[in-house]
């Protein structure tokens, strides 16, 4: 646990808690999120389709983390990582495999495979590279540094009680970029603007499903994680 006066850092350990913070990064990502908003994801589609399967995956590596208020002792952020070998083979990449019914989705699933086969630069193995699956904090509370706050202290959990040496992050907000990039020295990799990314596994080599997107690029972002 890390604290200050205002919030604590919990890690995230039981199936209520993971439920609350699914709910709340479900509902953050459907308001402020562009390329949700692109979707017009609902935060119950969200919730339904990915962070409710996708916390439940990751409740046993306690890799998650929730900030709470001491105050109200409301949960005000929160944060999935889990090990990426493991999710790897868990979620094997298939570009054959048929188009999923949020673009999104497909477009960092294919984000991810690059990264492995490409990016890394190395042979990916357990307890390697941390991934940063998805983490918001509630609009009221931002622009108090709990967002870096936050993903630092994962990172530092991370090698100090696993051996992690990398975080890898895909994000296309450009306030999580800055904290990853300029706050925690990430090195942008693989950069795509959806709205020219074509939809692969639609087959026809032609589907841009985002070309109405404005919004920033979708960027694989891999920071090391250096020994203090």
């Amino acid at each position: 646990m890390d604290s200050n006066n205002e919030y604590e850092i919990v890690l995230i350990e039981n199936e209520i808690d993971a439920r609350l913070c699914a709910e709340l990064l479900a509902e953050e990502f459907a308001l402020h999120n562009p390329l949700s908003i692109a979707n017009q994801s609902t935060a119950q589609r969200i919730f339904n389709t990915w962070l409710s399967p996708l916390i439940k995956d990751a409740l046993d590596e306690k890799l998650s983390f929730l900030v709470r208020c001491r105050l109200t002792n409301e949960i005000v952020a929160a944060i999935i990582g889990m090990d990426l070998f493991g999710y790897c083979e868990k979620h094997p990449y298939d570009a054959s495999s048929p188009a999923s019914s949020n673009p999104t989705a497909d477009l960092y699933d294919e984000l991810r495979d690059r990264f492995v086969h490409h990016d890394l630069e190395q042979k990916l193995k357990p307890n390697m590279v941390l991934y940063i699956a998805v983490g918001a904090t509630q609009a009221q509370h931002s622009n108090k540094g709990i967002a870096a706050r936050l993903r630092a202290y994962l990172c530092n959990y991370a090698r100090d009680t696993k051996g992690f040496q990398y975080a890898f992050v895909q994000t296309g907000s450009p306030a999580t970029r800055h904290i990853y990039v300029n706050k925690m020295n990430g090195k942008e990799l693989t950069i795509v603007d959806p709205a020219t990314w074509i939809w692969k596994r639609k087959g026809d080599g032609l589907s841009c499903p985002l070309k109405h997107y404005k919004g920033d690029p979708a960027v694989n972002i891999l920071v090391e994680l250096q020994k203090q």
